[in-house]
C-alpha cells in the first residue's frame, strides 16, 4: 500500500540531494460506541493518517510531518526537516539500515472483524449495560458501557533499502458499574480485548463488572500496619505499567531510572521474571517490527531476579555498545523514542487460592487510585489509595476501604514470595498474574 506515494517521496528526496532519510506512515481507523440508558450516548468514527520524515544531516537530525498527501506537501515536509536538521543543537550518530525480517509468522490482522455490521456492535454495547443491571438489583447504574475497535496500518521505508509494512486490528468492550448497599456505593469494572468479535463475551464482561462492585459493598476500615499483600493480577499489571519506564535505556542514559548501573545485578526475588515480548501471540502490542523497522523480539528484562536487559532502540543501543531490542517508538508527528510492546510478569506455578494459604492474614488489593500523583517512577516510591479485602488462608473474608498502600517498587519486587498462574494483559499491553508480597505498609 502507498507504494506510489513513497516512490514520489524518494524522488523528491533525491532531487533535494538528501542522502539519508526514513519515512513512517501511520493510518488509524477507529470506532467507539457508548451506551447509557439503552440509548447510544456517543458514536465516534474517526480516520487519521499522517506521514513523518527523519532526515540525517551528518550528526544532525531533523523531523517534520504532513497530513496532506500531495507533491507540494511532501516537498514542504522535506524542506522543513532539512531546515530543522540545520538549526538543531543536539547531535546523534544514527545509522540507517535495511533491517532483516522476523522469522516467526504472527497473525495480528483479522479481516472478518471489519465485516461485522454496525448494528451488531451497537447491540453488544447495549448488552454491556443491560446485563449488569439485570444481574442484581443492587446494581443501580452502568455509567460506562463501551464497545470499540480499530484498524492500524504502519509503513516504514528508508534510504538504505528498507521497506516494510503491517496491518493490525482489534476490538475491546468495557463495562463500569455502580452498586448500592447500606450507606455506600461501590464501583466495579471489567474490560476484554480480542481480534475476533465472536470472542467478546458481553455476559462475562457485564457480570464480572457487576460482581466486582457488589463484592466491595459493606467495606470496613482497617488498622494501620505492615501486612502481607496479594495484588490481584489487574493491579499488579497497573503497578508494572506505572513503573515500566525504569526499563527504558533512554531513561537510564538520562539518569532518570532507578535501574541505572544495576545491569546484571539481582534486583528482585529469584521467582520474578519480567518480559517484553513484541511477538506474544495474545498481546495487542504484537508487531513484526518497531518504529525504526527493526525486527521485533522477546526480551528478558528480569530473569530469575537478575536485571538482564533494558529496552533499546538503535540509538540507545549504540550508546551502550549493545544491540537494539526492537523497542523504538515513533508516531508520524514525533521523534524516535523507546517504549514497551507487551510487558508482563511471567506466570508462576501457583493457583490463586494457594496465595491465600501462604499467609495467615493478608490484604488483597483489587483497586488502586492516584497512580499519577502517588507514584514516582524515578525513585520507585509509591503511596496509593486502595480498596480490597482482608483475607485468611481460605480466601477473602470481608472488603476494606479508605486505606493507603505505600512502598517502593524495587523493594516490592524483592519481597515477591509467590506468583500465581492467572496471567492477563490489560488494554495497555501490560500484564501480570496475581502476586504475593511479603510485606507492605498499610495506612488505615
Amino acid at each position: 500500500m502507498f507504494d506510489k506515494e513513497f516512490q514520489k517521496l524518494f524522488d523528491l528526496a533525491n532531487k533535494k540531494n538528501i542522502d539519508k532519510f526514513d519515512f513512517i506512515l501511520s493510518s488509524n481507523k477507529s470506532l467507539s460506541i457508548k451506551v447509557f440508558r439503552q440509548e447510544i450516548e456517543n458514536f465516534t468514527s474517526s480516520d487519521q493518517i499522517g506521514l513523518g520524515v527523519r532526515v540525517i544531516n551528518g550528526k544532525k537530525v531533523g523531523y517534520a510531518y504532513t497530513e496532506k498527501f500531495d507533491e507540494e506537501s511532501f516537498a514542504g515536509m522535506l524542506e522543513e526537516a532539512l531546515e530543522n536538521s540545520r538549526i538543531i543543537e543536539d547531535e546523534e550518530e544514527i545509522k540507517l539500515q535495511d533491517f532483516e525480517d522476523i522469522e516467526k509468522k504472527i497473525k495480528i490482522y483479522y479481516p472478518e472483524l471489519e465485516e461485522i455490521p454496525i448494528k451488531d456492535k451497537k447491540n453488544l454495547a447495549m448488552q454491556l449495560e443491560s446485563i449488569p443491571l439485570s444481574y442484581d438489583k443492587r446494581v443501580i447504574a452502568v455509567p460506562y458501557a463501551i464497545y470499540g475497535d480499530s484498524i492500524r496500518f504502519i509503513k516504514i521505508a528508508n534510504s538504505e533499502g528498507l521497506n516494510k509494512e503491517y496491518k493490525t486490528n482489534g476490538a475491546y468492550s468495557f463495562a463500569y458499574c455502580l452498586a448500592r448497599g447500606e450507606n455506600m456505593n461501590k464501583s466495579g469494572n471489567y474490560m476484554d480485548n480480542s481480534h475476533k468479535f465472536s470472542e467478546i463475551n458481553s455476559k462475562k464482561i457485564g457480570e464480572t463488572a457487576a460482581q466486582r462492585a457488589l463484592d466491595l459493598l459493606g467495606a470496613k476500615n482497617i488498622e494501620s500496619g505492615k501486612y502481607p499483600v496479594i495484588f490481584h493480577h489487574d493491579e499488579a499489571a497497573t503497578m508494572l505499567q506505572t513503573f515500566a519506564s525504569i526499563f527504558s535505556a533512554k531513561k537510564v542514559q538520562e539518569g532518570q531510572s532507578l535501574l541505572r548501573g544495576k545491569l546484571e545485578q539481582e534486583i528482585a526475588n529469584n521467582k520474578v521474571n519480567i518480559i517484553d515480548d513484541a511477538l506474544y501471540e495474545k498481546g495487542f502490542g504484537t508487531r513484526p517490527f518497531d518504529g525504526e523497522g527493526y525486527p521485533s523480539q522477546r526480551t528478558e528484562l528480569i530473569k530469575h531476579g537478575v536485571l538482564n536487559s533494558y529496552i533499546h532502540n538503535t540509538i540507545t543501543a549504540k550508546k551502550a555498545a549493545t544491540k537494539s531490542t526492537g523497542n523504538a517508538s515513533r508516531s508520524y508527528k514525533g521523534s524516535v523514542g523507546v517504549s514497551s510492546s507487551n510487558m508482563f510478569f511471567l506466570k508462576g506455578n501457583k493457583k490463586k487460592q494457594d496465595l491465600y494459604k501462604m499467609a495467615p492474614k493478608s490484604i488483597e488489593i483489587v483497586s488502586l487510585a492516584g497512580m499519577h500523583s502517588g507514584c514516582n517512577p524515578i525513585s520507585g516510591d509509591f503511596s496509593l489509595s486502595a480498596e480490597g479485602f482482608v483475607c485468611d488462608k481460605d480466601g477473602r473474608k470481608y472488603p476494606i476501604q479508605n486505606f493507603t498502600i505505600s512502598g517502593n517498587f524495587l523493594s516490592m519486587l524483592q519481597k515477591v514470595t509467590a506468583i500465581a498462574d492467572d496471567l492477563e494483559l490489560n488494554s495497555n499491553n501490560f500484564g501480570s498474574p496475581s502476586l504475593l508480597v511479603e510485606e507492605l505498609d498499610i495506612s488505615g
